[in-house]
């Protein structure tokens, strides 16, 4: 009687062998970890933003049932990954320039400044949309709904915003608030950019230079990160990691 319990006990041994590498496979994530940096302005490289954002694969069939459902029903299938959304940050620095104008026909500088701030909230989502190529990818800052890593929708657009206007301090003029204040891909907890011209003071909503920023990217050589920058109106360097772990290495640090 004791043979076979041995038996028994060396079968599912085996067995456990044989199958814990398939449960890890199935069960592992891959995280992609976004840094970028834009420069503001080009004649002074501190101006500057910063935004890290965090990214997990899933199965586009998982994030759109009902189109997988509707695939397989004529014998096909949902393939390719999208890059659900797990955590987003931004940073903006101080800056101050001016701008040369006229005002009642006289030679005159505009002033214009922000304050540094960090954000409330940033909305950005990717997708691996070449099933025959799982090293091409895609990414941007949006405000439309977003799949999240508990693989649910959300719609920042359904998410009250609110920006806190000028302070006044005694014996300073009063700042006139322009334009509307409405949600943005990457919203800074200062929305405020202030303007000093021709004798008036007045506000806008500042505009992050990522706002519905997006790139399409492809890792080459098995190598796991993409370090690139942007040539044009923009100038943004950004550095992509692929990786199994959940942290990203470079979360709310200036550094790529």
């Amino acid at each position: 009687m004791k043979i076979p319990g041995k038996s028994f006990l060396i079968a599912a041994l085996l067995l456990a062998c044989i199958l814990f590498p398939f449960q890890r496979k199935v069960t592992a994530k891959t995280y992609y970890h976004v840094t970028l940096k834009a420069f503001l302005d080009p004649h002074d490289v501190s101006a500057v933003e910063w935004a890290w954002v965090t990214l997990v694969a899933i199965p586009k069939n998982e994030a759109y049932p009902e189109e997988a459902a509707l695939a397989e029903s004529y014998g096909g299938s949902l393939r390719g990954s999208v890059l659900a959304f797990v955590r987003a940050a931004a940073w903006r620095s101080e800056h101050r320039y001016t701008i040369e104008k006229r005002c009642k026909d006289r030679p005159a500088e505009m002033k214009i400044s922000w304050n540094e701030s960090w954000n409330d909230s940033v909305y950005a989502m990717g997708g691996l949309d070449n099933p025959n190529n799982p090293d091409e990818l895609h990414f941007g800052f949006t405000t439309r709904p977003i799949f999240l890593q508990n693989k649910r929708w959300f719609d920042p657009m359904s998410r009250s915003y609110a920006a806190l206007g000028p302070v006044r301090l005694e014996g300073e003029a009063a700042e006139e608030i322009r334009g509307n204040f409405i949600l943005r891909p990457v919203n800074y907890r200062d929305a405020l950019k202030h303007y000093n011209f021709c004798g008036k003071q007045w506000v806008e909503q500042y505009r992050s230079e990522f706002n519905h920023f997006h790139l399409h990217e492809e890792f080459y050589d098995d190598d796991n990160e993409i370090f690139n920058q942007t040539i044009g109106k923009k100038h943004i360097v950004y550095q992509v990691l692929r990786t199994s772990s959940r942290i990203h290495p470079n979360w709310k640090q200036q550094r790529m």
